[in-house]
């Protein structure tokens, strides 16, 4: 397979006529581009290398625009990432994009090529003497793979030019540089195109998991008229996946569970899933030995490494964001049961299934190279936490993301194969609250997709008797707290226009954990732990801080489209 995938490449890259008989030889190493559409194990390559190429968020998973040496997290009030020279902090939060660099987030380029890809198939497809119903089967997938690569482009660079033809270096000039689109004009192709594709898909039932299915048509399509804030048809697109006929049986992963720590652990394995979880609409797989990515080796805790980690540090803000698991309130409310002395005691669960804290257990199974079995944030310690005298692995704001460990990656695998989940069935209940209470309000409806996601958290419900106002909040804090660190946060702050209220000028906070002059020694382990005889001071964290001008919102066209075609016109502010 992957010696057809190359030659697929390599074929697409072929110059087009030339009158030299000489140069008008095929080349040896690649298939007459007319033979590829004759034989359906080649169109499949064609498609398996266009789905390789949708995205993917885990840290270094091989997808531009998805950071690339961060994660997405790392440029937002979830987290930052450790190492002063990863692009997050020498760009993005300087507030230093150009039209010449947008690293990790651009994606201009490489969104072009893989539409380039989707419009030769397409066309190939047209003039192929196969089957009428394999050429459907891909075409409908090839579509499908084309308007998430126009969904990513538009949400970042806002308007962009609309190539739904494939293109030949022999076109009129015209043909080849398209103008612009507006933003609202590239949803509404989305829509128009996923609508159209929709009842052409199997159900998510029928087919292998990481296959393009009609559910995940009406999911991306629900998600992009949420970007479009055409919001009663993100709420009647969603809801077609809650409580219409195309639900196929979606559903959250074991949603309900009986106590806290089994909410824990069912969430656990949700992101620890290799494929095929039922919660899972979209998702991207991993297989060692073929396309894989880097979590583990950029962000697994120091001492369950033999090299790098912690790269991808939580913040204290995200910290603090958790609410109380029996109160269900804010720690800010008195009420809530939060005692400052004890601060990682009864919190939501998802805090514990997100993010390493110290004293939480390290992944499960495997031992560190020394000390006990528990994350060490201890200030100075020259385990896992930050210090005064810095340890190029240690995090420096004392946590460490947990989400989407997985503990067969220790001591020593550079790769991993956790699936990376595009869209699950929690977004999908978010998406619908969020739309349904900008069309009637915090309806029964709202109510209860949001209860929904909190009940498998084994969360109290929300108070009753929300405004609509109220219930927006409620909204955007469940988003924050259940889609942490899956590349959503920078984009709905965009999205909501509060992107510069909270991000311009951020500076981001860290814990130092000290063990209480009367505490046992370092020794005794079970006293290292025990929150009662620890003091927790927090900090900012140095060097961190961020910048968010308005030009972020969008961003910038690279330099190199503008020199070939100046009429692109350039974002604002750059």
């Amino acid at each position: 397979m992957k010696q057809k995938i190359y030659i697929i490449i390599s074929l697409m890259l072929i110059a087009t006529a030339c009158e030299d008989d000489f140069l008008n030889r095929p080349p040896l190493d690649s298939i007459n581009a007319g033979l590829v559409f004759n034989d359906e194990a080649l169109v499949r390559a064609n498609l398996n290398d266009l789905l390789g190429r949708l995205p993917s968020g885990h840290y270094n998973g091989g997808t531009a625009g998805y950071g690339s040496h961060y994660m997405l997290a790392s440029i937002t009030d979830e987290a930052r990432s450790k190492s002063g020279w990863i692009p997050s902090n020498t760009t993005i939060i300087k507030g230093a994009m150009s039209p010449n660099s947008s690293p990790g987030l651009g994606i201009w380029n490489s969104s072009y090529s893989n539409i380039r890809i989707a419009n030769d198939i397409l066309k190939g497809l047209e003039t192929s003497p196969l089957n009428d119903d394999f050429k459907t089967k891909i075409a409908v997938q090839v579509r499908f793979c084309r308007a998430m690569f126009y969904f990513d482009l538009a949400r970042r660079y806002g308007g962009v030019p609309l190539v739904k033809e494939a293109q030949e270096l022999s076109d009129d000039a015209a043909d080849l540089f398209i103008p612009r689109s507006t933003q609202a004009e590239v949803y509404d192709f989305i829509n128009t195109e996923l609508n159209a594709i929709a009842d052409q898909l199997p159900n998510l039932s029928e087919i292998a998991s990481g296959n393009i299915s009609k559910q995940a048509a009406i999911a991306l399509n629900a998600r992009t008229m949420l970007y479009a804030e055409r919001w009663s048809e993100a709420a009647q697109l969603a809801d077609r996946l809650i409580s219409g006929s195309e639900n196929d049986g979606l559903d959250l992963y074991k949603p309900n569970p009986s106590n806290p720590d089994e909410a824990i652990s069912n969430m656990t394995e949700l992101f620890q899933s290799h494929g095929g979880n039922p919660e899972t609409i979209l998702e991207k797989q991993f297989v060692e030995g073929g396309r894989t990515h880097q979590f583990g080796l950029g962000n697994w805790p120091v001492r369950w490494r033999s090299d790098w980690g912690g790269q991808t540090d939580p913040t204290q803000e995200m910290v603090e964001a958790f609410q109380m698991q029996t109160t269900g309130l804010p720690i800010t409310d008195v009420a809530s049961g939060y005692a400052p002395d004890m601060p990682y005691t009864g919190r939501d669960p998802r805090f514990y299934m997100s993010i390493y804290y110290h004293g939480a257990p390290g992944p499960e199974g495997i031992a560190p190279r020394s000390g006990e079995p528990f994350i060490d944030m201890e200030w100075d310690n020259f385990n896992e936490g930050p210090g005064d005298v810095k340890d190029g692995n240690a995090s420096i704001t004392g946590y460490l993301v947990r989400k989407f460990v997985d503990p067969g990656d220790g001591f020593g695998p550079t790769i991993s194969d956790i699936a990376w989940q595009d869209i699950r069935f929690a977004e999908v209940l978010l998406i619908y609250a969020e739309a349904e209470n900008e069309v009637n309000g915090p309806s029964t409806g709202v109510y209860d997709a949001i209860n929904r996601i909190r009940r498998r958290a084994s969360m109290p419900d929300l108070q009753t008797g929300l405004s609509k106002d109220e219930m927006r909040e409620a909204i955007r804090h469940e988003r924050r707290i259940e889609l942490v660190f899956e590349n959503h946060r920078w984009f709905d702050l965009i999205r909501w226009g509060v992107a510069d209220e909270i991000l311009d000028g951020y500076q981001p906070r860290g814990v130092r954990i000290e063990r209480k002059a009367e505490a046992p020694g370092k020794d005794d382990m079970p006293q290292l732990f025990d929150q009662s005889q620890l003091t927790f001071t927090y900090f900012d964290v140095g060097g961190r801080d961020q910048t968010f001008p308005a030009s972020h919102n969008l961003l910038p066209i690279p330099q190199g489209e503008l020199d070939k075609f100046p009429e692109l016109g350039q974002n604002p502010g750059y």
